[in-house]
């Protein structure tokens, strides 16, 4: 009988420690983590740092001037190209008979201007052997007239003649063009980015084909919140990181710089890179890094925008005082000043170092138990 009651006491022990456990764990979940960041001390921006994207300096959609079916497409993505390599061609039977339509057309008016030529010059000096023997009274004026008015008509419609030959040239240079633009060439050396037709597709003048990127001067695209753009200066010297090369740095100069934003709430700058690597590819993520050379400055402390709150009593703060393992979560008050790209300037109420909590502010209360979110 004691065996069993022991038994049953050390039963009862054991679900009571996992009933503590569990009920502990529920607590722990319980919890509530919260965002949080650190007070700091700053200066105004002698440095910031802004997210952009590398794009080529030169990018080309290559279409064609007619329309035809693609007879010949020579690239793929990816493909290295020359300037004025072909890229693909469209079927040019139509545009050379065309062509030797119009340089027959053109041949047919040559010879018309030989002939209008001819008669013209016969019927000059008709006109000039008669108005001598009417000057001297040798033929009636009917017949000084007639010879005039033959002479006029000669020289008319050679003049006629000529103008034809003009048009018909100009025939022949549109025909001609037709023919060279079914041909469709790089218009610089780059990297095929994109194919958008295929062998024997009927496309329209104009339709994109291919698009091309040069290589060999790679910019950054960089969007400059309204506060700083009046500090960036066209041939700036910048510092670049890519993303995907964290321990390469390279140098470089502001190339634009856009004076009206783009639908958005910054302005675009463009940055070249001094000495690119063929690494570099459009698309890439990269930090570019200004100097906006403002000197010595105040040291302030800040505090995250996203950090304060306001009520009934001025500008709070819920500081986060650690607390065994995990933190508590403090009311403070705080005078805060100006308003910088760094947060709020802290005049009085915090320290630096200090860990604020930058979400939910509305839902945490004064002595609350948090955990930092990772």
């Amino acid at each position: 009988m004691s065996n069993i009651k022991f038994s049953f006491l050390a039963l009862l022990f054991l679900l009571i420690v996992a009933c503590g456990q569990e009920e502990k764990a529920e607590i722990k979940q319980s919890i509530r983590p919260v965002k949080y960041s650190k007070v700091i001390m700053s200066g105004d921006a002698l440095n910031e740092r802004f997210s952009g994207t590398a794009q080529s300096s030169k990018e080309s959609k290559l279409s064609f001037k007619v329309s035809g079916t693609i007879k010949r497409l020579n690239v793929n993505v990816g493909d290295v190209v020359r300037k004025e390599q072909v890229v693909a061609r469209i079927d040019q039977t139509d545009y050379s008979i065309q062509y030797q339509q119009s340089v027959a057309s053109l041949k047919g008016v040559e010879t018309q201007i030989k002939s209008a030529e001819t008669q013209m010059i016969n019927s000059k000096a008709t006109y000039q052997r008669i108005e001598k023997l009417y000057e001297n009274n040798s033929v009636s004026l009917s017949e000084f007239e007639q010879a005039k008015s033959s002479y006029e008509l000669a020289q008319a419609s050679y003049d006629a003649a000529l103008a034809q030959a003009k048009a018909s040239e100009r025939q022949v240079e549109s025909a001609q063009n037709q023919v060279r633009y079914s041909t469709l060439k790089a218009p610089f050396s780059g990297v095929v980015t994109a194919v958008m037709v295929e062998e024997n597709e009927l496309v329209g003048a104009g339709t994109p084909v291919a698009m091309i990127s040069a290589v060999s001067e790679p910019e950054i695209s960089v969007g400059i919140p309204e506060v700083f753009i009046s500090k960036v200066k066209k041939n700036q010297a910048v510092d670049i990181v890519f993303s995907s090369m964290p321990v390469q740095a390279f140098s470089g100069k502001v190339y634009e710089v856009g004076f009206s934003t783009q639908g958005g709430s910054t302005y675009p700058v463009t940055v070249r890179i001094d000495k690119p690597t063929k690494d570099i590819r459009p698309g890439m993520a990269a930090e570019v890094r200004f100097d906006f050379g403002l000197g010595n400055v105040e040291q302030k402390m800040v505090v995250p925008v996203a950090a304060v709150g306001e009520d009934s009593n001025g500008n709070f703060v819920f500081s986060l005082q650690k607390s065994g393992d995990n933190y508590a979560a403090q009311k403070k008050t705080i005078q805060v000043g100006e308003l910088s790209p760094a947060g709020f300037e802290v005049k009085s109420g915090l320290q630096n170092g200090e860990l604020v909590a930058t979400a939910g502010l509305s839902t945490l209360l004064d002595g609350m138990t948090v955990r930092l979110m990772e």
